[in-house]
């Protein structure tokens, strides 16, 4: 296995903080070869009557999170299993990985931000947690909705989030900062890509500009010797793009708010999210 060339000080802040950020570690050219790519998967959904529309978010509510559409799509699965990044992320667990999921946001002017929240709390990756590289497609920062983290909170294990009222938060749901710590704003340009822990809690902020997009990939892997997973656990994709499978975990600590796995699957988001069909 090719190991990332991280240096000593770099994976004892992973370590320490839980994520890292690489700067400029996709080119300008990838960065619009995928932009495009999703921009034409969005003008076909738009065609198909498939983004609807919301009478009080008339502008970014057709702008939703496509999920999933690394599957069948060699250009996307090109971007998300790029050399460098993998290596770094192998480089970084010591172990191969397998693709679990993608976001693309959009996140236009006036998109509400996401809550702190920990990936796996959903993605129910058993042994161990997922890992996330989320690559900054344009530039962002407090203005237009930009990461959000809580350095060293990759620690503590899976929790349950408070229940909000909406006037609160718009997902009914948040994790507050733990005592001792602080969730700090990350300021990326186009092509740096974030890599962090599963169970370390992060968001974004509010996209309250004007006129600035702040669209971003997300990909969560988990290492090729998980055992069982929740999403995606049948469309699961090896570096050499081949379809693999685990064990389904059916007990996701997400599932403890639900009744069962089936009602978590049906959840209604504050904001649409299209999936490809599989």
């Amino acid at each position: 296995m090719e190991q990332g060339a991280w240096t000593k000080e770099q994976k004892e802040q992973f370590e320490k903080d839980g994520y890292l950020i690489v700067k400029g570690l996709y080119s300008p050219e990838e960065v619009q070869r995928l932009n495009d790519m999703y921009w034409e998967i969005w003008k076909k959904l738009m065609a198909q009557g498939k983004i609807i529309q919301a009478p009080n978010r008339p502008f970014d509510s057709l702008f939703p999170r496509l999920r999933d559409y690394q599957l069948g799509h060699e250009g996307i699965q090109d971007f998300i299993f790029q050399p460098q990044a993998i290596a770094l992320l192998e480089g970084l667990i010591q172990e191969e990985v397998l693709a679990v999921q993608t976001s693309y946001y959009f996140k236009a002017p006036g998109a509400k931000g996401l809550p702190l929240h920990q990936d796996n709390y959903s993605l129910g990756a058993s042994p161990d947690t997922t890992y996330a590289i989320w690559v900054s497609l344009d530039s962002s920062g407090r203005d237009n909705g930009g990461l959000q983290v809580v350095p060293g909170s990759h620690v503590f294990d899976i929790v349950q989030p408070d229940v909000v009222p909406e006037s609160v938060n718009v997902y009914g749901k948040q994790i507050p900062v733990p005592e001792g710590y602080e969730s700090i704003e990350l300021t990326t340009e186009a092509g740096d890509a974030v890599f962090f822990n599963g169970n370390i809690l992060h968001g974004s902020s509010d996209n309250n500009s004007e006129d600035k997009f702040r669209r971003a990939i997300v990909t969560h892997y988990a290492r090729v010797s998980v055992e069982k997973i929740t999403l995606n656990y049948n469309y699961l994709i090896q570096k050499d793009r081949k379809k693999t499978r685990r064990r389904l975990n059916a007990h996701p600590r997400v599932v403890e708010t639900k009744e069962n796995l089936f009602e978590f699957h049906e959840a209604k988001y504050y904001d649409q999210i299209i999936h490809r069909d599989f």
